[in-house]
């Protein structure tokens, strides 16, 4: 509880001061790459957030992280406050705090979609085209696979979660072939 309250602090701070400046999507884009490389790469990840590594030895490698993600000055600063403070573990959780303010503001909602297979780009926009239509909003599409479903998709948005898989409608024939 206590990450998640640090968590939304840093990422409301640095929300409303994108709100402020109009650059909501560019900073949510720049924090997604910033995660991504965090997290791609586990020495990079242990240089951050290790205690071994000086500020000084972790500001460094924070700044050439920055220039080669081409990040806005503000969240370069995210990242050296971060640092400064020893929360760098908290990136994570303030990039995920922060996106779910900007699709918030910027109307999106994020649904996972897993299939058995990995979907073609026409399938994934056409289930992300149903979901936008059921829920009236804009959908931007996590996708993973799992072989274990055999075929079709599970699909997650919010709360709601439709199972379109193959187990799925095995298992509804089996208890119907019980009964």
């Amino acid at each position: 509880m206590i990450v998640g309250s640090i968590a939304r602090r840093y990422a409301k701070a640095l929300f409303d001061l994108a709100v402020e400046q109009g650059k909501v999507e560019a900073w949510s884009q720049s924090l997604a790459a910033l995660q991504e490389a965090v997290g791609a790469s586990p020495e990079l990840n242990d240089v951050l957030v290790n205690p071994i590594y000086t500020r000084e030895q972790r500001r460094a490698v924070g700044g050439k992280l920055a220039a080669a993600l081409r990040l806005d000055p503000e969240p370069s600063h995210l990242l050296f406050l971060l640092g400064d403070r020893n929360r760098l573990a908290y990136l994570g959780a303030v990039v995920d705090v922060f996106r779910e303010l900007a699709d918030r503001q910027l109307g999106r909602l994020r649904a996972r979609v897993v299939s058995a297979v990995p979907l073609e780009t026409t399938a994934a926009q056409a289930i992300a085209d149903k979901l936008a239509h059921a829920t009236r909003a804009q959908v931007i599409l996590d996708r993973a696979v799992d072989p274990a479903l055999l075929g079709g998709v599970v699909a997650q948005v919010g709360s709601f979660t439709y199972d379109g898989s193959v187990r799925a409608q095995l298992e509804e024939l089996r208890r119907a072939l019980k009964q």
